[in-house]
C-alpha cells in the first residue's frame, strides 16, 4: 500500500493506528486501491471530515493553525471552488499588498500573508489548475481596503489572471440588484472534487467551519445558481474592471 500511494510504511502505520490524520485526498486513494465504495466509502471520508470538527465553528485565527491546514488541503484537492466574496476580494485573487493591508490587524502577518500568496499556486499550477469561479459584490471594489494605488494595481492583476488562465472566472454582482438572494447571509466557498462529496467552508471574524453534510450543501448550490443569476457575465465584469483602472489613472 504504501508503494501504491507513494508514501513511506511509517505514514501507513500511522495512519491506520489514528496516530495521525490522513489527508482527505491520500484516503481517496486509500479507497480507491481497497475498492472501498457507495455507502462504506461516504462513511469513512465522513468520518475524516468530523476528526477536525467540521460543521462546527472552530474559534480562534481563522488563518493559522489545523483550520488553514485544512483549508489548504481542500483547495489543493479540489476540482472546483465557488467563491462568493461580499466583502473583501477572495483570498486566492488577492495581491500581496491587498492581502497585507486584509490580515496586517492579527498576528504573524507575514506568515499570514505569505502562505495566502502560496495558495495561490493552486490557479496557476501546470497541471490540472483548479476551475474557479469568483462571485464579487460590486461594493467590494467601491471599498478602500488600501490604499489607491495598491487597489489599481489589485484591478489589474485581477484582469490579469482572468487573461492568462481559463480556468479563472470572475463575475460581479451588482449589489443594486433588487431583493434578497443567499449570498447576502454571507461569504462561502464551495469545493467540489473528483473523488468525494463537495464542502462548504465559511469563515468570520473569528471563527469558521466546514459544512458537508448533503442537505446543507444541496443548499449551497442552490444559492451559487441564485447569485449567478444575479451576476454580470465575464465579458461584462472584465469591462466594468478596466472601466474601473481607467477612472482611476485619470483621477
Amino acid at each position: 500500500m504504501a508503494d501504491r500511494l507513494g508514501v513511506s510504511n511509517a505514514n501507513i502505520s500511522h495512519w491506520e493506528t489514528g496516530n495521525r490524520l490522513v489527508p482527505l485526498d491520500r484516503l481517496t486513494d486509500y479507497l480507491d486501491a481497497l475498492t472501498v465504495t457507495g455507502d462504506d466509502r461516504e462513511r469513512l471520508l465522513g468520518l475524516r471530515r468530523r476528526a477536525e470538527g467540521p460543521g462546527e465553528l472552530t474559534a480562534g485565527v481563522p488563518s493559522i493553525g489545523p483550520q488553514l491546514a485544512q483549508l489548504i488541503e481542500h483547495e489543493q484537492t479540489a476540482v472546483r471552488i465557488v467563491d462568493y466574496a461580499p466583502l473583501t476580494l477572495p483570498g486566492l485573487l488577492q495581491t500581496t499588498d491587498y492581502a497585507r493591508a486584509v490580515l496586517s490587524r492579527g498576528p504573524d502577518t507575514d506568515t499570514r500573508v505569505a502562505l495566502r500568496a502560496g495558495r495561490r499556486d493552486v490557479l496557476t499550477r501546470r497541471r490540472d489548475p483548479v476551475e474557479f469561479l469568483a462571485l464579487i459584490d460590486s461594493e467590494v471594489f467601491a471599498r478602500p481596503i488600501a490604499p489607491a494605488e495598491i487597489m489599481t494595481d489589485q484591478l489589474e492583476h485581477l484582469l490579469d489572471m482572468v487573461d492568462k488562465h481559463p480556468n479563472i472566472t470572475i463575475r460581479i454582482v451588482p449589489s443594486t440588484s433588487p431583493g434578497w438572494h443567499p449570498g447576502l447571509a454571507g461569504n462561502f466557498i464551495l469545493f467540489e472534487f473528483a473523488k468525494a462529496r463537495p464542502i462548504v467552508h465559511v469563515e468570520h471574524y473569528r471563527a469558521s467551519a466546514f459544512l458537508w453534510e448533503p442537505d446543507d450543501v444541496a443548499d449551497y448550490f442552490d444559492a451559487v445558481r441564485e447569485v449567478e443569476e444575479r451576476a454580470m457575465t465575464s465579458d461584462r465584469t472584465s469591462e466594468v474592471i478596466r472601466k474601473m483602472i481607467e477612472g482611476r489613472k485619470q483621477g
